[in-house]
């Protein structure tokens, strides 16, 4: 039985603003597509949920607080997304002048609205048990960390397993990866000839610079990244093919000083991908 040639339709389109990049992507159990987006000129780190199916903005603009009526977290600019749950989102901030992470806020992706907050604990990752996290703190000098774990609806302590580093790295091991718990693809850097990519000869070939692919059944998905010979700029192609046959084409960049990598993925026969790094475009297979 010969397969029917895919059609490749955009779903929806999203424009996060024109001084705004859009920094992170996740998807609740629920329904919703959650993400960040930085404006450089502003300083500010906002947040924004979309229906997925339908494309509905139920939340944008996002900026998180402290405490409801109180001050910025993170100075409105140190923040961002730490995962997802079933229609929760939890934020982070960062603690004084490090990279480290603190604090949990548990954020309705429908509303908006804080859930819990916990801003004694640094989260590590999600188990079947909860969520394992720390409290940091620091005797003689020296950083320590006192682990536990939380429920992820409440925030509830659950038990602790303490410093005892056994036990916590049997717990860490428990953990599964972002784009398991949520069923998605991201893209692997290709090479020519290369049967993970199934990529045509000649599309492999043109891509003269760098290239990034994934496959589902026998339609491809690749970027070629490409560097102008005489001014030095990127411009990174979004393709998908099928069968050695062009179904759809975009620029996703241009006149860019570095590649746009790791700027599109894979979900349920959704294709999503980052535009010029304001908008993010959604194409069913």
């Amino acid at each position: 039985m010969d397969r029917m040639k895919p059609e490749c339709r955009i779903r929806w389109r999203y424009l996060a603003g024109d001084d705004a990049m859009i920094w992170r992507l996740m998807f609740t159990r629920s329904g919703a597509l959650v993400g960040q987006k930085r404006c450089l000129n502003q300083r500010r780190s906002l947040f924004f949920s979309i229906d997925d199916r339908s494309g509905q903005i139920l939340v944008d603009d996002y900026l998180l607080l402290i405490s409801e009526g109180g001050a910025l977290a993170g100075e409105g600019w140190f923040t961002g997304i730490e995962t997802v749950s079933e229609n929760l989102v939890y934020l982070h901030s960062y603690q004084e002048n490090s990279p480290e992470h603190r604090g949990l806020w548990a954020v309705d992706a429908a509303t908006g609205r804080v859930v819990w907050f916990r801003g004694d604990i640094v989260y590590c990752i999600t188990i079947e048990e909860g969520f394992l996290v720390y409290i940091p703190s620091v005797f003689a000098g020296f950083p320590e960390r006192n682990y536990l774990i939380v429920d992820p609806l409440t925030g509830r302590e659950m038990r602790r397993p303490g410093n005892d580093s056994g036990a916590v790295n049997a717990l860490r091991l428990e953990g599964l990866s972002e784009e398991e718990r949520q069923e998605v693809t991201l893209p692997e850097f290709a090479v020519e000839g290369s049967f993970q990519c199934r990529m045509p000869r000649d599309a492999c070939a043109a891509a003269t610079e760098l290239t990034e692919c994934l496959t589902v059944d026998n339609v491809t998905v690749f970027a070629d990244h490409e560097r102008h010979q005489f001014s030095g700029a990127w411009q990174s192609t979004l393709r998908i093919v099928y069968e050695g046959e062009l179904l759809y084409e975009d620029i996703m960049a241009e006149n860019r000083d570095v590649p746009a990598v790791n700027s599109f993925l894979l979900r349920n026969r959704g294709l999503y991908y980052i535009k010029e790094a304001s908008e993010l475009i959604v194409v069913d297979i």
